[in-house]
Order: structure tokens, then C-alpha cells, then sequence
């Protein structure tokens, strides 16, 4: 949905299109934990399963999104059995689903030799994380102009995709059979947008895709949005849906 609305009425080219829907395709982990607290603060406690949730929601809409670019902007003019076996074996893949099933493998004994790299909270973790956004914010700087043509189209399209996309959300996971606080958190999910997992993918298989348009939605528009004003309003929804 993010890409036909991103080609149709954004006018944005291929591999910008897909480059964007990656972003919104996937989720944010920040989000996340800020719509767990939100809902264990109002005394909605979420079910015990949405951090495995959060993992498997994580790449695939990544790699739809970059399936499509590459195959509508007919990456190198190859057939489309060799232009997919490229997206489906590519790095980007190898890495996000290699991790997961490297994860289930591993099992806790030998994960604890590598979990002061992956703690999220612990200092090695954010650090990498700092230099990561710094570099990409140098990228996206780089190219800063481009965003006067589409900054007010954008900035619609940040807030709007995600009230579209979280009151979804919010009503599947009701039917689904979750609680007000699963919910809320499946809408905070469905509403986000990566900048984390999306960036680097996007960077290796749409090479044309412009990072100051993906980065500023996700990041600048979205992320903030969904922190101050979409949470609540995706509790109140589920609230509202399951009569609460």
C-alpha cells in the first residue's frame, strides 16, 4: 500500500518508492518498547509473545518492498528469475533471516559470549548504533536539497501511513483475539517505520534510492509522531474496538 501511494499520488520514481515502503514495511524497535511501557503504564499488560512477534515482523515487508523496486526498475535488464534469485540470496537477506536462525541455534550458553555486542541497553551496542546514524545522516545531508520538491507530500505521507496502518493493526489484532494491550502494541508495529534493519538493505539493493527521502520520513516524521501522539491514539482505538 505504502508503494502504490508513494508511485501514484507522490509521483516518487521506482526505486524511491520501494526504498520508502521498505522503511514502513518493517518495524521499529524503539517504538516498540515505548508502546510496551505505554500499555503496562495504563495497566493493559500485552501478551507474553510480542517480542518474538517484533523479530518475525521485522524483514520480511524489507524484502517485498526491495523485491519490487528491483523488479519494476528491471535491475540490470536481466530476466526476472535472475533479478529475484539476486534479492531472495543477497546479503540483506543472508544477514536478517541468518541471524534468526542463527539465534534459535545457538541456544543461551553460547549466546552469552556474544551478548554484550547485542544488548541494547549496554554501551557497545549504542555506541555502533551512534556511528551508524551519523553516517547515515552524513549521507542523507548530503542530498538535503532534494527534499524541498517532496518535503510537504512527505510529511503527510509520514503521518497519515501511520494512523492507516496502526488502526489496521489495532483491528486485526482485536479479531486475532488479542488483549487491549496486544492490541495497541500490534498497531504501534504495524504503524512504524524502521531506521535501523531498512536503511542498510535498501543502501544494498536500491543503490538509487534517495537516503534523505527514507531517512527523514522513517526517523524525522514517523518516529516521533508515533511516540507522542500514535500510541495513544492506537490504545484508545483497541480500547474502543474490544468495547473497553
Amino acid at each position: 500500500s505504502a508503494y502504490l501511494v508513494l508511485r501514484r499520488l507522490g509521483r516518487f520514481g521506482v526505486q524511491d518508492a520501494a526504498g520508502i515502503a521498505a522503511h514502513y514495511g518493517s518495524v521499529s524497535a524503539v517504538t516498540f518498547i515505548a508502546a510496551q511501557q505505554f500499555v503496562k503504564a495504563m495497566g493493559a499488560e500485552p501478551e507474553g509473545f510480542m517480542p518474538t512477534l517484533l523479530a518475525l515482523l521485522e524483514s520480511p515487508g524489507i524484502h517485498v518492498a526491495l523485491a519490487i523496486g528491483a523488479l519494476n526498475s528491471g535491475v540490470g535488464g536481466r530476466p526476472m528469475r535472475e533479478t529475484l534469485h539476486e534479492v531472495l540470496t543477497g546479503r540483506t537477506m543472508v544477514l536478517l533471516m541468518g541471524g534468526l536462525v542463527i539465534g534459535v541455534l545457538m541456544g543461551g550458553k553460547n549466546w552469552s559470549a556474544i551478548e554484550l555486542f547485542f544488548d541494547t541497553k549496554g554501551p557497545v551496542f549504542k555506541g555502533m548504533l551512534v556511528i551508524f546514524l551519523l553516517e547515515m545522516g552524513v549521507v542523507a545531508g548530503s542530498r538535503l536539497g532534494d527534499l524541498r520538491r517532496v518535503g510537504p507530500f512527505l510529511l503527510g505521507f509520514g503521518i497519515a501511513m501511520p494512523l492507516v496502518h496502526g488502526a489496521l493493526g489495532a483491528w486485526l489484532g482485536s479479531l486475532a483475539g488479542l488483549g487491549v494491550g496486544g492490541a495497541t502494541m500490534l498497531a504501534a508495529m504495524a504503524a512504524s517505520a524502521s531506521y535501523i534493519a531498512a536503511p542498510p538493505a535498501v543502501r544494498l539493493t536500491l543503490p538509487e534510492a534517495n537516503p534523505t527521502y527514507y531517512m527523514t520520513a522513517s526517523l524525522a516524521i514517523t518516529f516521533p509522531f508515533n511516540i507522542l501522539v500514535g500510541i495513544p491514539l492506537y490504545y484508545e482505538l483497541a480500547r474502543f474496538i474490544q468495547g473497553a
